[in-house]
């Protein structure tokens, strides 16, 4: 069996989208990606489409890997591969020539999430060499306990960006980190009240995601994230939430203070050294 890894672009992005919705046809979570979406998360999340392959199993395309850099790290954003390549040690292969790939670019570690009721594949990357560093839980639809007590101010996404780089927690998920906040906009928003901050997905639409909320290291303690959270609810009314599976495990407790419930999905956020 012969692998090798293809430049993304010389494959083409309308058919790197096809390939990677064939690899996640029957993945943990229900994923479709269109062309702009695609489009969308490699701007958002620093994906390097020069580092990007399409993997190649005899001569057959077999799967997509998305890579993103930032400074020394590096991450892997996707991986996908087609049922009929799975079980064969083709996973294995491929993470050892991003692994080279990335050692020969002259990055120092590399980054992932992975679903942890995906067993398979955690022992494939602790099999290459990943140690976890934290869980990350999500929260699932609820209608949440509202409360429009505080004078609510909309800000420049940036302008969460900034504190959430500045005194969030360290080694945040490569999403949610200030560096990928900052490259969002409309339709997400950003609002403050105090010295409270958050970032939500399109208002308008039925199902809105809590994406950030931080809170100056002054500002700590006063319930000022519970308030903002409960403000911030009551004024999008009728709709559901959710927190995406992306949310440190040692920060939940402020949305379970709100009335949402965790969801069964969780992630292991995973590291590697590689010089």
């Amino acid at each position: 069996m012969n692998i090798e890894l293809r430049p993304l672009l010389e494959y083409g992005l309308e058919e790197s989208v096809t390939l990677m919705n064939r690899g996640f046809a029957d993945y943990f979570v229900h994923m479709e990606l269109t062309l702009p979406m695609f489009l969308n998360m490699l701007r958002t999340e620093s994906i390097e489409v020069g580092s990007c392959r399409a993997i190649w199993v005899d001569d057959e395309a077999a799967g997509l890997a998305l890579i993103a850099r930032r400074g020394w790290s590096s991450r892997l954003a996707a991986m996908s591969l087609i049922p009929a390549s799975r079980g064969r040690g083709v996973g294995r292969r491929t993470m050892d020539l991003l692994l080279a790939e990335a050692a020969a670019r002259g990055d120092r570690a590399m980054v992932l999430e992975v679903i942890e009721s995906n067993a398979p594949a955690v022992r494939l990357y602790e099999a290459c060499g990943f140690h976890i560093e934290r869980r990350l839980i999500g929260y699932e639809e609820v209608f949440p306990e509202s409360g429009d007590r505080g004078a609510l101010q909309e800000v420049d996404i940036r302008e969460v960006a900034a504190p959430v780089t500045q005194h969030g927690l360290d080694n945040l998920p490569w999403q949610i980190s200030g560096e990928s906040l900052a490259q969002s906009g409309a339709p997400s928003r950003a609002y403050q009240l105090d010295g409270a901050y958050a970032v939500i997905s399109n208002p308008e639409a039925e199902q809105i995601g809590i994406r950030s909320v931080i809170v100056r290291p002054e500002a700590r303690q006063q319930g000022q994230a519970t308030l903002l959270l409960k403000t911030i609810i009551a004024q999008h009314p009728n709709k559901k939430w959710l927190v995406p599976a992306l949310c440190p495990e040692e920060i939940g407790g402020l949305f379970e203070g709100v009335g949402f419930r965790r969801d069964k999905l969780s992630q292991l956020q995973m590291r590697k050294q590689i010089q």
